[in-house]
């Protein structure tokens, strides 16, 4: 597949988005003080491993083919919990840091989202627009377990 110059720059953005947020999940999963923390961000981690190697393959010309089914594996709803299973057993201090990077962690998706969504109408290509709609879903799906964690521990305000 040949790419516009404009939608080169876009893969090559979104990538970087990638690599940041692998980077982030990473020191996150090292930082929190909740275990089920830890698993929480170290299952996104993986997931937005998965999409920087789907943008990879699309940089070299190959668009793979039902992202969105292979998202949901891997950091998406099959893997909600209730919220009592999501209660934190760290201290108050280590709640109050694990708030943190929380926050931190749902900013970053709801950027990367919208970049996604931009990049979805520049996109000229019916699959490659669904390959990034898949990834943006998953985006979303990552904000949404983010934000039910920070709602079942009482840190959303």
């Amino acid at each position: 597949m040949m790419w516009t110059k404009k939608e080169q720059s876009f893969l090559k953005d979104l990538q970087n988005e990638e690599s940041v947020c692998i980077d982030k999940y990473g020191k996150a999963a090292q930082e929190a003080c909740d275990e089920k923390l830890k698993g929480i961000f170290d299952t996104i981690k993986t997931a937005e491993q998965h999409h920087y190697n789907t943008l990879t393959q699309m940089l070299d010309g190959t668009i793979p083919q039902q992202q969105g089914q292979q998202g949901k594996k891997q950091g998406g709803a099959q893997n909600a919990k209730k919220p009592k299973d999501l209660k934190s057993t760290a201290s108050r201090a280590g709640k109050q840091q694990d708030a943190y990077l929380l926050s931190d962690l749902l900013g970053t998706e709801k950027y990367v989202s919208s970049v996604y969504n931009t990049a979805v109408f520049e996109f000229s290509d019916e699959n490659a627009r669904q390959v990034l709609a898949g990834i943006q879903q998953q985006e979303q799906e990552h904000g949404k377990q983010l934000s039910e964690y920070m709602q079942a521990n009482n840190m959303y305000c």
